[in-house]
């Protein structure tokens, strides 16, 4: 898989150290054409969570090295909860370097095999990991939800998975996001990390 230098290198400047500052400020919303909208939620790779036909649907590109994915994922439960009619959708997006394309092939595997609906245990679990995760750690935590080792190293190293990185990345980078996470609500485009109570905000505004 390559990657974009420009869309590595801003997306690594956006989780740095000094990525708390999102905090008091919500990202700048943009008008994306719903084309695109369309088009990620086409994705084969897409893990929808809450509501199967939300009155709003939210979509995160993640990578499982950001230190703000890692608070979108811890404010995930509660997001789901105080949003019922939500539906929310989990986008792999390994941009930060390649411990997290190993990662997320991992990920990626442990989908294909055992679906959406356990998907959500790994992903809560790969975030609770500190320090950096590789594919190693991704495959480790995958065992211990039930995997299979070598079903899951075939999987993460198979045509399939490679293709559904590829689509996501360049659908990403059409969308213009540069750093992790991105959000889409509705057909708002949000780039870069938000509070639970921003996402609240932007699925209000959504629903108009």
């Amino acid at each position: 898989m390559i990657l974009s230098r420009r869309t590595l290198l801003a997306a690594l400047a956006a989780s740095a150290s000094g990525a708390p500052a999102l905090a008091q400020q919500a990202p700048e919303a943009q008008l994306v054409p719903i084309e695109l909208v369309e088009d990620s939620l086409a994705l084969p790779s897409a893990v929808r969570l809450g509501h199967k036909h939300g009155d709003v649907i939210m979509i995160e590109y993640f990578d499982y090295n950001c230190p703000w994915c890692r608070r979108s994922a811890g404010d995930l439960p509660a997001l789901l909860k105080a949003e019922p009619e939500l539906t929310y959708v989990l986008v792999n997006f390994a941009v930060l370097g390649i411990p997290s394309v190993t990662a997320h092939k991992a990920a990626l595997a442990y989908l294909q095999l055992h679906g959406p609906e356990r998907y959500l245990d790994l992903h809560l679990a790969l975030f609770r990991l500190r320090g950096t995760v590789d594919g190693e750690r991704a495959l480790k935590e995958a065992e211990r939800l039930g995997g299979d080792r070598g079903r899951l190293e075939e999987a993460a190293n198979g045509e399939r998975t490679t293709q559904w990185m590829k689509d996501a990345f360049t659908l990403g980078n059409s969308l213009g996001f540069v750093a992790t996470p991105s959000f889409l609500v509705a057909t708002q485009s949000y780039v870069g990390g938000m509070t639970l109570a921003q996402k609240r905000e932007a699925i209000a505004q959504a629903r108009g």
